[in-house]
């Protein structure tokens, strides 16, 4: 195609100007940067509140399966990404197929004008579902799933159906509901609740740490023959703590669960993940712990669930594919053989996938 000198000279100074922007960008760049304790503890606060006006539904033909639902961050400007994880054994620890999958999107837009310009801006909330990471199926499938999202100021006694945001994993073929929007300012505070400096390591920690760690919730414990296998809730975050070593940074990362095995208050396992990661973003050695007991209601640092939970680190799979193999692990009121603390490698855990490092 032929150009005129002026396109192809304004081309070329935009060109000129991009590469500079790419580079002011990149210059001095950290991977990671240090939080306050305040930071870490409102990010904390902020996704169980998340948590706590969000529901994960199930079609009639469920097979009793157990999962997790998960909340997290999706970028930078505090949008919120989540995943719904259908474990690969049953409440009683059958073994029921390949884990399935939904992740989404939830964001927000500041000010949306309507159609009609003489009708208040309004704040638009977006549920969207992320279809590279989602495993769709059929409206019959056992893992049909549902995820609510609640945008009203109370959302124990909301009536209205349009403050919510409902999205699932079935296919377009069966009429699924791939995305959703809804008004709502107190959503949107609460997302905007918590500015942290996030980078892209930490969100793509995050994305790795929601795809590759899993929990076994237990109603007692595992050596007891009568134990079930219960639902999990859970919220990934930064810590507080990121220093300088050599080639990149140790950061701290933070996982609590709550084993749904009583109504209100929830119980919860409180796991830090300490990473280091190089100067290129890629996931080095780490260790995985569980935090302590708590001394006293109300405390974040700590640990307060009645029954076991184990914690493991797998090597991700692809859909339709069963993951397996030794994992290391920890456990929460687990039997003496069980460690509290270990150590992994990422470059171990994530060998033969892409996922070591960001994009």
């Amino acid at each position: 195609m032929k150009t005129t000198p002026s396109i192809t000279a304004t081309g070329s100074l935009l060109l000129a100007g991009l590469a500079a922007l790419s580079l002011t960008s990149t210059a001095g760049a950290q991977v990671t940067r240090p939080l306050t304790t305040r930071q870490a503890t409102c990010s904390a606060d902020q996704l169980r509140s998340m948590l706590s006006r969000s529901a994960v539904m199930f079609e009639p033909w469920f097979d009793n399966r157990t999962g997790m639902f998960l909340f997290t961050y999706g970028s930078s400007s505090q949008d919120l990404s989540g995943l719904v994880v259908l474990d690969q054994s049953d409440n009683t620890g059958a073994s029921v197929g390949p884990e399935r999958q939904l992740a989404f999107v939830l964001t927000a837009s500041q000010g949306s004008l309507q159609r009609n310009p003489g009708r208040q801006q309004l704040n638009s909330l977006y549920l969207l579902r992320d279809p590279l990471s989602t495993d769709v199926v059929r409206e019959e499938d056992p893992s049909a799933t549902i995820v609510v999202v609640d945008t009203s100021a109370d959302p124990a006694h909301n009536q209205d159906p349009n403050a919510t945001l409902v999205i699932d994993n079935i296919s377009a073929t069966d009429a699924g509901t791939p995305a959703s929007t809804a008004p709502g300012r107190a959503l949107l505070s609460l997302i905007e609740s918590c500015p942290s400096p996030l980078t892209p390591a930490d969100l793509h920690v995050f994305n790795v740490l929601a795809r590759v760690v899993r929990a076994t919730a237990f109603t007692t414990s595992a050596s007891d023959p009568n134990a079930g296998r219960v639902h999990k809730l859970a919220t990934i975050y930064r810590g507080a703590a990121a220093v300088p070593i050599s080639g990149g940074m140790r950061t701290t990362y933070r996982m609590d669960l709550y084993p749904t095995v009583q109504k209100q208050p929830l119980p919860r396992v409180s796991l830090v993940i300490t990473i280091d990661i190089g100067n290129d973003g890629s996931l080095g050695e780490a260790t995985l712990r569980v935090l302590p007991a708590c001394a006293a209601p109300g405390d974040h640092d700590c640990s307060n669930a009645t029954s076991e939970v184990d914690v493991t680190v797998i090597k991700p799979v692809p859909s339709q594919r069963m993951w397996s193999g030794p994992a290391p692990g920890v456990c929460w009121r687990g039997d003496a053989s069980c460690p509290d603390t270990i150590n992994l490698s990422f470059a171990e855990r994530l060998q033969g996938t892409t996922w070591l490092r960001p994009r």
